[in-house]
């Protein structure tokens, strides 16, 4: 019997994780590790997201309507419940209390907001979802959860997605998001009767909800751009860590070559942490350094001040060339016109003149160093290398070279 082919099948998540950082994607999604800590933003993200589910379930199994006191008690339940001491804390300052305080007021600013829940049929909790993203016989399909979809009429459908997150985005962030786009393409392949798709974001935090939809040049562009990010992951042999904002975050972090030593010494002793060897090699490496620095700084001063009482000598004694009991020191000077730059304030007069003159191509553009050599020639009439010379500035470059004396024969 030939056996089947199981088409590679990605989801919104896995593809934001390898966009995020390619090698915790190759932990969670190649290897499989699984983590022992979790993030509490995303502990307490899970909870409020159970209490919700719980609320509608009730609704559309058995018409129930819970109190707000009722879910605020199956909240707290269901965070007890699942409570972990490997929830980790990663601000400073926030306790679990803060938290967990949040997840309440996240619960009971939307059950005021949409109560009496009676807007719509909810036909879907958790709807699973999974679609070719290349058409029928392509060689990738995308799966999803749905937290919530809701039947308007028979030709409206209404995706529902709950955030916890701390931060509101902007409108035009929610109307280029990838995930509910990707639901969208899930619902028209389910659902085949539906005519419009709304999508409802929920920022539980803020108490706000935006609204967003979707063309098919929209979903078009979505299909193409998931296509090639999954082409790029089906291709990637390396998977390299990528530092990132969401580092500190990551539960990957023991396994991270990035961040792996820190978290190391984040649970040694203050009197353990100054032997451990690499901070110790990390300590020394930057006490030489800056050594190296102050010393450097130092020499070059003293060489500056050498270098003035060369010239200074060399001055004095008419000659440009002095020896050592080894070495030849030999003192040039260069002074070099300079004409003015692009922003200068005299630029511009000075391109009027030569444009005026008629001699604008023979200095490429007024080009500073051709304008030199224009001049250097003579020419141009005495009158006009007159005038431009007026905007000229000299430099004076001091240079010495060393050279081996060599030894009589």
């Amino acid at each position: 019997m030939k056996k089947e082919v199981t088409m590679p099948t990605y989801s919104h998540s896995q593809l934001s994780t390898y966009e995020t950082c390619p090698h915790q994607y190759k932990l969670s999604y190649i290897d499989k590790i699984e983590t022992e800590t979790e993030g509490i933003e995303a502990f307490m993200g899970s909870r409020v997201h159970d209490t919700l589910e719980k609320l509608y379930r009730d609704l559309m199994k058995v018409n129930r309507l819970s109190t707000l006191e009722e879910l605020l008690d199956f909240y707290s339940q269901d965070w007890e419940k699942n409570w972990k001491p490997t929830v980790q804390i990663i601000r400073k300052g926030y306790s679990v209390e803060d938290y967990q305080r949040q997840g309440k007021k996240c619960i009971a600013e939307y059950y005021r907001r949409h109560h009496p829940f009676d807007h719509g049929k909810t036909v879907g909790l958790e709807e699973y979802i999974t679609f070719p993203l290349n058409g029928a016989g392509g060689d990738y399909s995308i799966r999803g959860y749905i937290d919530r979809l809701v039947m308007v009429d028979e030709s409206i459908l209404e995706i529902h997605d709950y955030k916890t997150s701390g931060k509101l985005p902007a409108q035009k962030d929610v109307d280029s998001d990838r995930q509910l786009a990707f639901y969208q393409m899930g619902i028209a392949e389910k659902w085949k009767e539906i005519q419009e798709v709304r999508l409802i974001w929920h920022y539980l935090a803020f108490d706000a909800e935006i609204r967003s939809s979707r063309t098919p040049e929209d979903l078009e562009r979505v299909r193409r751009e998931a296509l090639d990010l999954i082409e790029r992951i089906e291709s990637d042999r390396n998977f390299l860590p990528k530092e990132g904002p969401l580092c500190d975050w990551c539960d990957y972090r023991p396994l991270c070559p990035k961040r792996k030593h820190l978290v190391l010494v984040e649970s040694l002793l203050p009197n353990e942490y100054l032997r451990e060897e690499g901070v110790t090699l990390v300590n020394r490496y930057v006490e030489l350094r800056e050594k190296k620095r102050i010393f450097d700084e130092e020499i070059d001063a003293e060489l500056k001040k050498i270098e003035e009482a060369l010239f200074s000598y060399g001055q004095k004694e008419t000659t440009e060339t002095v020896f050592g009991s080894g070495h030849i020191a030999k003192m040039n000077t260069e002074v070099k016109i300079k004409y003015p730059f692009k922003g200068d304030p005299r630029r511009r007069a000075l391109d009027d003149l030569v444009k005026k003159a008629g001699k604008w191509m023979d200095v490429s553009d007024l080009n500073p160093w051709m304008l030199a050599r224009v001049l250097g020639r003579n020419g141009w009439p005495a009158d006009l290398t007159k005038r431009v010379k007026e905007f000229a500035t000299t430099e004076e470059n001091r240079s010495i070279t060393i050279t081996k004396l060599k030894e009589k024969e």
